[in-house]
């Protein structure tokens, strides 16, 4: 079988935020180090040119089919990405989930036949948004910050439709965001206007939530998931800039919690509740001592995995080939 590993921005899809991309490529070159390991599967990528030398000791060079994306491609991501994809049996995706990449990408191999590695394009869908997926988990008995979704244009009467449901501090995200970005703690309702402002003209036509802010320790559980049932591999602890900007900074893989049994018996219920999860998933909780409250579901390799990989043996590569081949042969 030929599995075609895309990382969007490794593979040149978006070239303006250094961070994500050596996020991105930290986790593309993990996947590529473990699933070269496996005899049975022919593993191919997609790489930006700018990339390409930090792959020359790799010890997968010899194993993997790397295919270079130029600077002065004219192809737009999805034309390439289907080219290659169309050579593919398999393909395991990591996308952003700001403009709804993932799910578009997700449903492009789908439309193809192709076998996804990964969670099916409904699933990630729900969860990828955050207005649908706070509603999903709400009415799934599942805890969450109290929060509420804003319509454009957030300047409309924008304090009266937020002090009636918060207290300050609380935080304003966009529904459609990845890796922290545009993720903000206002504590006061002035610097709640300006930040509206700023995120509307950033990103206008979105819509935003609103969540009260739950102080704790941000943790995340990586589960895999086969036939609706979710087994963790570890509970993480993300190391997080509490600025006016929540960002995201690294993680500490293993974690451990007094609440660890309970923190693990959320993220399991919440994974398992939504149809079409498969693979591995993240659950991100904030903790303290009087609760634990899920902040989101990324149905995707996240940034855990690169650590992961180091302490869960032998293979997670391994595991993930092993779910998706017994679907495959039933």
């Amino acid at each position: 079988m030929k599995l075609f590993i895309y990382e969007y921005f490794s593979a040149g899809g978006s070239r303006d935020n250094q961070e994500l991309i050596q996020a991105g490529f930290a986790m593309l070159d993990a996947l590529l180090k473990d699933f070269s390991k496996l005899e049975s599967l022919e593993t191919t990528t997609l790489m930006d040119s700018s990339l390409a030398e930090r792959t020359l000791a790799a010890p997968y060079l010899d194993k993997v089919s790397i295919h270079c994306r130029s600077r002065d491609e004219e192809k737009d991501v999805f034309a390439t990405f289907r080219e290659i994809l169309d050579g593919c049996d398999a393909v395991l995706i990591i996308a952003p989930e700001t403009d709804s990449l993932i799910t578009k990408f997700t449903l492009l191999a789908e439309e193809c036949s192709k076998i996804v590695f990964g969670s099916a394009s409904q699933a990630i869908k729900l969860v990828s948004n955050k207005a649908s997926c706070c509603n999903y988990l709400t009415n799934h008995a599942l805890p969450i910050p109290k929060f509420k979704v804003l319509d454009p244009p957030l300047s409309y009467n924008l304090t009266a439709k937020v002090e009636e449901h918060f207290a300050l501090p609380l935080v304003i995200k966009p529904v459609l965001g990845t890796g922290g970005e545009d993720v903000y703690v206002v504590k006061d309702y002035e610097q709640l206007v300006s930040r509206a402002q700023q995120l509307e003209k950033k990103r206008p036509g979105e819509q935003f939530l609103v969540q009260e802010f739950i102080p704790g320790e941000a943790v995340s559980v990586s589960c895999l998931l086969q036939d609706g049932k979710a087994f963790p591999l570890s509970l993480n602890k993300q190391i997080i800039n509490h600025g006016e900007e929540l960002l995201f900074q690294g993680i500490i893989v293993p974690f451990f919690h007094p609440q660890s049994e309970h923190i693990l018996t959320i993220a399991v219920r919440a994974c398992e509740s939504i149809t079409g999860l498969k693979g591995f998933v993240g659950v991100d909780l904030v903790v303290n001592s009087r609760h634990s409250v899920i902040m989101e579901i990324n149905a995707r390799i996240t940034s855990a995995y690169v650590a992961l990989r180091e302490v869960v043996k032998p293979n997670i590569a391994e595991d993930l080939w092993q779910i998706f081949n017994e679907e495959i042969n039933k």
